[in-house]
């Protein structure tokens, strides 16, 4: 029996990504993964034993090499860092990982194939919803430190996600957005922030009042901005 290595196991990664960004999840096929790495069916086989699992590995693969770091960072941040200053590091980086070009690639083919199989929730499973989970941990702890207003912390990580990929979702749509710069990145993260912060900011324990159950938080503040995130992206 060979010994399975590292290396291996990356190149067959590698091709099975470029071969299910080329034929879309229902028809790639593990013979043309073969075809491109060498070898037989049963060496592939012996390391992920379904179409299925391959693709999840290679999701979880690519969030790893990517994006893992700043997730780590949030596992363990310095402890004089405001939570200001963490969401906005940590959105840059997510902000630059969901705008590669890959990325942008893998979010269509998941998207166009997802109600004729089972390809978004594996999906799902092996990348975002492992990004909730540790986004979660992160805002229980600051919760519990008082540094963030006390409520469900698996709701504040989807809705912080959710302002994040407000203005870089569009880009999807478009068959060949322009890249955008380092500030425009930092821009994104930071109005998101922003918004995150109106909305789940701890409150002073005398403040005086109370806002009544339902009332925007943002009502009062917010600033509308640009009608079309698109507008300030130049997208064609």
């Amino acid at each position: 029996m060979k010994v399975r290595t590292v290396a291996r196991r990356e190149a067959i990664l590698e091709v099975a990504s470029q071969v299910f960004l080329e034929f879309g999840f229902k028809s790639a096929s593990m013979t043309e993964i073969v075809r491109r790495i060498g070898g037989s069916k049963s060496t592939i086989y012996g390391y992920y034993p379904s179409k299925e699992a391959l693709f999840q590995a290679v999701t979880t693969a690519a969030g790893e090499k990517q994006i893992q770091t700043a997730f780590d960072e949030l596992a363990a941040p310095n402890a004089t860092d405001p939570v200001e200053a963490v969401l906005a590091k940590f959105g840059e980086k997510l902000a630059v990982f969901l705008c590669r070009a890959d990325m942008m690639a893998t979010h269509r083919m998941v998207l166009a194939e997802a109600g004729h199989s089972n390809v978004g929730e594996l999906f799902y499973e092996a990348g975002p919803k492992r990004g909730v989970s540790n986004m979660s941990a992160y805002f229980r702890r600051v919760m519990d430190g008082g540094l963030l207003r006390n409520d469900d912390p698996t709701v504040a990580a989807l809705q912080f996600f959710a302002l994040l990929q407000a203005e870089i979702q569009l880009r999807w749509y478009y068959q060949a957005p322009p890249a955008l710069s380092d500030e425009q990145i930092k821009d994104i993260a930071q109005r998101a922030v922003a918004t995150f912060w109106r909305a789940y900011a701890a409150q002073p324990v005398n403040s005086g009042h109370e806002k009544s159950h339902g009332e925007d938080p943002c009502s009062a503040t917010s600033d509308p901005g640009p009608s079309d995130p698109s507008e300030s992206q130049q997208l064609p």
